[in-house]
């Protein structure tokens, strides 16, 4: 209207001046002012909404940035046009919105200090996303909760676990946290062994029929070649651990650790290699 209306209406006229907010019309028509300030407002925080989410879908920029902050940044968008709008309907309805920024500015100073535990929070998020300590989708281990990242807040993040549990967690709260995602994570399972095997005849059976790169062509998900590493422990009774490892991703590390268990089972099996019970030597 703004672009078009200059043709068939008049440009002096009071339509057209106040449907444009940088008329500088001394007296506008309120209610057309405040639609035609609904529609600018809304209209810029969508385009710049809609770039950010397009920004998320982006594997350059997200691994640059991190979803997080991208997610923030387009939440900062929404909430200040929310604000600005505000502000600009109440200037066009006459009120002084100079006084009312100061008085503003001394009730958030007031509310400030009677919730310091929220301020704590909200810095403790920013300084999380800001220092890129983990990602949304990174996997932690936070005081013995292994989960998912889901969602990082102003004030709380949400961690899932592989049943579906959601653990919230204040920002403030997070103290010792590990990122498991940053770096290729290890699938390691021990094998209980029977007391009457001998161990020399099993690592030799293992040396012939573990065969580590087929083993890892039938798992798409390893990342490095499946490795023995010997016994690690000898339990009261007399079983044996063997301990078996493979590279892989920390979301996969589930997956490949049942594929190696199933490998090495069907060796030990094919080579009619006894199992221990290491469950009822206490």
């Amino acid at each position: 209207m703004l672009i078009f209306g200059r043709f068939f209406i008049e440009k002096e006229g009071w339509f057209l001046k106040s449907l444009d907010p940088f008329s500088g019309a001394s007296n506008p028509n309120q209610w057309i002012r405040i639609l035609s300030l609904c529609i600018m407002t809304l209209t810029i925080s969508f385009v710049l909404r809609f770039f950010i989410g397009r920004m998320v879908k982006n594997k350059k920029i997200t691994k640059r940035l991190g979803i997080a902050i991208i997610e923030l940044l387009g939440n900062t968008v929404k909430y200040v046009s929310y604000l600005v709008l505000i502000f600009l309907i109440l200037s066009a309805l006459g009120v002084n919105t100079t006084e009312l920024l100061a008085g503003l500015g001394i009730l958030s100073l007031i509310i400030g200090l009677g919730v310091t535990s929220l301020v704590e929070d909200i810095v403790a998020g920013i300084f999380i996303i800001a220092e890129h300590l983990f990602d949304v989708g990174d996997i932690v281990n936070i005081d013995g909760f292994r989960g998912t990242v889901v969602s990082i807040g102003i004030r709380s993040t949400k961690f899932a676990d592989i049943g579906g549990d959601i653990l919230t967690v204040r920002n403030s709260s997070i103290g010792s946290l590990v990122n498991l995602t940053d770096r290729m994570s290890c699938a390691a399972l021990t094998f209980p062994i029977a007391p009457q095997e001998s161990l020399e005849h099993v690592e030799e059976v293992i040396k012939n029929s573990f065969n580590t790169a087929e083993i890892k062509s039938k798992c798409d998900k390893m990342q490095a070649e499946p490795l023995y590493l010997g016994l690690c422990e000898i339990t009261k009774k007399g079983v044996q651990m063997l301990l078996f490892i493979a590279g892989c991703k920390e979301e996969d590390k589930y997956d490949v650790e049942r594929a190696l268990y199933h490998e090495v089972k069907t060796m030990f099996d094919d080579n009619n290699i006894q199992l221990g019970a290491p469950g009822f030597d206490d």
